[in-house]
């Protein structure tokens, strides 16, 4: 389709203009809009800002050494060729920042200066942090002696990355009031800046890519919270396209702020000088920039997401133009298209007959009557039975006309002869949509009297989540939060059921097998990653890095065990066991409602397995977090929960570490800790400042505290309330933080013991904790590798021969660590099949 003259559908509407007056065109002021296109830029750069940041602390020599012979080979340029050239760039550097404030300012674009100002200290405020945090342990030694006896307008080495940061954070900021020609001239400005100040040496390579990234992200993040000018099209572009494809206008109006859907274009509604009204989709790039993280989001996750390439706005509009022909030819009730046309450089539009229509998800609840719904899935049938997918079929894409007829619409990502597994996802996301609104049984009820039994159970295995992915998904997941939210208030204190949580989809499922008298069919294969995928990955990283390692020490551990008391190791081994026990306590300590014992001392054993190769026990609070969500407790309260459990071990362990630090100084020498907070402070309180001033200073800000942080403070609030006035979960509690980091002493003193060594308990317990909280600050899963080192060094360091200090530990290690890897494997099967997580 070309979208001109000869695709003219309806000839009855379109025609040739007769020169009549102007059209009226009701549209209001522009409205700052947070565009995709800031969003990708964002996710872009804080992915190179971070491998830069990964390369300078992780592989530091190699980055000294290569940048090294960078700039050994710059220093071999003449030095009047490094001097013009850094001059050169200073030149640039001091004027084009202060003509380009003159210009803002002569033309009173404050709009702009709101935006550059606060992105530019932004980028300047991170790439100041991260130079001396991070990027300057792969800084070059001998860089300051090449820029020795240098200089250009100013002192050599300027401008500094941080300058270059705040220059790439002003530019960016300021794109979306900028011409494409403009917006490339002054990135390409700054990027040749930056190449050449690192060619003459006047700036250390990674320092100079960290400082584009750090601009990049800080203008993109700017953008985000405060919005830029839409680069949709005007209502006087669209009226002037919609005249020139031949339709003889007469006014123009754009729907309120309420009735447009988000990343669809701006809706209009069009009268002719015959009185025929229209509805118009104006489209343009944007809206193809949100597209592409709905496409990556489902090829990520799903196996087969089936998604069509990226396509221009006019090719869209043509394609959903051909699929509304073929729609209605299916007998299904769906929008009349007239045609589809070009608008400004890279937009495009859509328009078809309209009529007094509201959105079915709009509808009160009196007005969703059961024949409705049956017309609407009849239409649905006629979809189905020629194989056309509809690939966003929800409620807000269902209109009723004032008559009553329902029609179908939005067939933007529809697809001719669709697999199975896209007729039973548009199946199952109209089913839960409409569930929503008028109940599971209602919903299944209707469906069936438009589609039939046998095609209704054709969605069985499409009735999950990852079917979802979007918006329906979204308000899926709300209604069952607010359904959890809601049992979680009617009785307090009661006894939670793992894998209780309510479950929209699971409810269709079971009401679909009811009504179509078939049996349970498994789920169908959607997710790109499972379980067992991502374990496996990970185990693999696990063994290659930092178990093959251990094995270095493994002869001298079995010939330390010849002459061990194996009485006293197996006393280690129930340290395992006994450790679960006081993870449940304080599992169950940390939250008002009553958990099973049994469920939750499985849950911990497996979340323990997921810490063995996840770091910062990430994994296991994500599973601790899944069970509580399961057992249908709120999502603040079990995030809530979560972030107790964390802060409660972190204290005891804080405790018990300086009682034990505190008894063993009295006998030996004390430990004394120097840790340079002075450096950090302030970068971290300056991150702090800039993000609570972007939160609270902007409207999406305010919004974010209003909408979301407010209302998990006060889950929380409620949590710790309900936790604090019931003494039992206090003891509950306490025991289970206190007793976890004790008995882990007590296995190291039994292995001490077998092996051995004679050591005082307080002594033992100071050289455990101490190597802890050593060992909290690698990030590696368990402190595998940190701790062993801390173990070792500190029982030598009290008196423990080197060689029954070193299998002490081993053997320790593989008793309360590596143990729990195959039970905790097993049990996070037991828990998977039994729905607990």
């Amino acid at each position: 389709m070309t979208g001109h003259r000869d695709m003219i559908l309806s000839p009855d509407i379109v025609g040739r203009a007769d020169g009549r007056a102007a059209p009226v065109i009701d549209a209001p002021p522009p409205r700052d809009v947070r565009r995709a296109a800031d969003l990708s830029r964002l996710l872009v750069s804080l992915v190179l800002l971070g491998l830069a940041v990964l390369v300078a602390v992780v592989t530091r020599e190699f980055a000294r050494r290569a940048q090294q012979g960078l700039l050994t080979a710059a220093n071999a340029l003449p030095p009047g060729l490094r001097d013009g050239l850094v001059g050169t760039v200073q030149a640039v550097a001091l004027a084009a920042p202060v003509a380009a404030v003159v210009v803002l300012v002569v033309r009173r674009r404050i709009d702009v200066l709101l935006r550059i100002l606060p992105a530019a200290a932004l980028g300047a405020a991170t790439a100041w942090v991260l130079t001396r945090l991070a990027l300057a342990r792969g800084r070059p030694e001998l860089w300051p002696a090449v820029l020795a006896g240098r200089g250009g307008l100013v002192r050599a080495g300027w401008p500094s990355a941080v300058y270059l940061a705040a220059c790439a954070a002003a530019v960016v900021a300021a794109g979306p009031w900028l011409a494409r020609p403009w917006r490339r001239a002054l990135w390409s400005l700054t990027a040749a800046c930056a190449v050449v100040s690192a060619v003459a040496a006047a700036l250390v390579p990674l320092e100079t890519v960290a400082a584009l990234a750090a601009g990049g992200a800080a203008g993109s993040a700017v953008l985000l919270a405060a919005g830029g000018p839409p680069d949709r099209p005007p209502g006087r572009a669209v009226a002037d396209a919609l005249a020139a494809c031949g339709i003889p206008l007469a006014a123009l109006h754009e729907l309120p702020a309420q009735e447009q859907l988000p990343g669809e274009g701006i809706l209009y509604r069009a009268e002719t000088t015959a009185a025929a009204r229209l509805a118009v989709r104006a489209v343009a790039a944007e809206d193809q920039g949100r597209d592409l993280f709905r496409r990556l989001a489902r090829r990520t996750l799903l196996r087969r997401p089936d998604d069509p390439g990226a396509q221009t706005p006019l090719g869209a509009v043509e394609h959903e133009l051909l699929m509304l022909v073929f729609a209605a030819r299916t007998g299904a009730r769906v929008d009349e298209p007239v045609i589809a046309y070009p608008v400004d450089a890279e937009g495009a539009l859509l328009v078809t007959v309209g009529q007094d229509a509201r959105r079915l998800s709009a509808l009160p609840a009196e007005d969703l009557t059961d024949p409705l719904l049956g017309e609407v899935w009849q239409s649905v049938a006629r979809l189905q039975e020629h194989r056309l997918g509809h690939r966003a079929l929800r409620t807000e894409h269902v209109l009723v006309a004032s008559d009553g007829t329902p029609r179908l619409t939005a067939f933007a990502r529809a697809r001719l002869d669709a697999p199975p597994a896209v007729l039973g996802s548009d199946i199952a996301e109209l089913l839960a949509t409409t569930a929503i609104r008028v109940g599971p049984r209602r919903a299944t009820a209707c469906a069936l009297a438009g589609l039939g039994p046998e095609r209704l159970a054709g969605a069985l295995p499409y009735l999950q989540p990852l079917a979802l992915i979007g918006p329906a998904r979204r308000e899926v997941a709300r209604y069952d939060q607010e359904r959890a939210k809601a049992a979680g208030q009617d009785v307090r204190r009661r006894v939670r059921h793992p894998g209780g949580r309510p479950s929209l989809m699971h409810d269709l499922a079971t009401e679909v097998r009811t009504v179509c008298a078939v049996p349970s069919v498994p789920p169908a294969r959607l997710a790109r990653f499972t379980w067992k995928s991502v374990l496996g990955l990970l185990g693999a990283f696990l063994v290659l890095h930092l178990v093959l390692p251990q094995f270095a020490h493994a002869p001298a551990a079995l010939h330390a065990l010849r002459d061990a008391n194996w009485w006293w190791l197996l006393a280690v081994v129930p340290v395992t066991f006994v450790s679960q026990a006081f993870s449940t306590c304080l599992q169950l300590g940390t939250i008002p409602d009553r958990l099973p014992f049994g469920p939750t001392y499985q849950v911990q054993f497996a979340s323990s397995f997921l810490n063995r190769i996840t770091p910062s026990n990430v994994g296991g609070m994500a599973l601790n977090l899944r069970y509580l969500q399961k057992t249908g407790i709120e999502t603040g309260a079990a995030t809530a929960s979560v972030g107790l459990q964390s802060l409660a071990g972190a204290v005891s362990n804080t405790l018990v570490a300086a009682v034990f630090l505190a008894w063993a100084g009295g006998h030996r020498g004390g430990v004394h800790l120097d840790a340079p907070v002075g450096r950090y402070a302030l970068p971290v309180v300056a991150l702090v400042l800039a993000a609570g001033g972007l939160i609270g200073l902007t409207p999406p800000g305010r919004r974010f505290l209003h909408e979301k942080v407010w209302p998990f403070l006060g889950s929380a609030g409620s949590t710790v309330k309900g936790i604090a006035t019931d003494p039992v979960k206090i003891a509950v509690g306490t025991v289970g933080a206190f007793g976890l980091p004790l008995v882990q002493v007590v296995g190291l003193a039994l292995s001490v013991h077998a092996l051995g060594g004679d050591l005082p308990f307080v002594q033992v317990g100071a050289a455990y904790m101490a190597a802890r909280l050593l060992a909290n600050a690698a990030p590696v899963p368990g402190g595998l590798g940190a701790l062993e080192a801390g173990l070792i060094a500190g029982l030598t360091a009290l008196g423990v021969p080197a060689g029954p200090a070193t299998s002490a530990v081993l053997v320790y290690r593989l008793l309360t660590f590596w143990l729990n890897v195959p039970l905790g494997a097993f049990a996070l099967g037991v828990v998977q099949r039994k729905g607990y997580v």
